[in-house]
């Protein structure tokens, strides 16, 4: 249960502080959803969408994570932003979170690549699981 209480506690800091972020403008979107399974460390895999220059093009996703247990499926959906090459959004992206699903939970993430790539999203989750701590996402161009 303590578990839980922090990880809602420290997604409320993250929303508040998404919040107080500036606005920028979007250069595309995204949309993936998967599965994750964790035992103090998770790994995650999926698919999605990339809209970017009214092209869709398809993603592969796929994550890492400290300090989760359980299984989820997620969907995340969110604004993509410093997007100036097609190729800038192949790469890991660092996020820390938290969250916390049993049965339905939502979130937010703003995490960034090494091209300075920027993805602001929410997340839907449905499982049981828990999770605080660094994340990494890589997401590739399917080819």
């Amino acid at each position: 249960m303590k578990t839980l209480l922090l990880a809602g506690a420290a997604a409320a800091v993250m929303l508040s502080g998404a919040l107080a972020t500036p606005v920028l403008a979007q250069d595309a979107r995204i949309h993936f959803h998967g599965t994750t399974v964790a035992l103090l460390a998770g790994v995650s895999g999926g698919k999605g969408t990339l809209i970017y220059k009214g092209r869709r093009i398809p993603i592969d996703v796929s994550g890492f994570g400290v300090g989760e247990i359980g299984v989820n499926h997620y969907d995340v959906s969110g604004d993509v932003y410093h997007l100036h090459h097609l190729r800038d959004i192949e790469g890991t992206f660092a996020a820390v979170h938290a969250s916390a699903t049993a049965g339905v939970g939502a979130g937010v993430i703003d995490m960034q690549n090494g091209q300075g790539v920027e993805i602001r999203a929410s997340s839907s989750s449905a499982g049981l699981a828990a999770a605080i701590g660094p994340k990494g996402i890589q997401i590739r161009l399917e080819h």
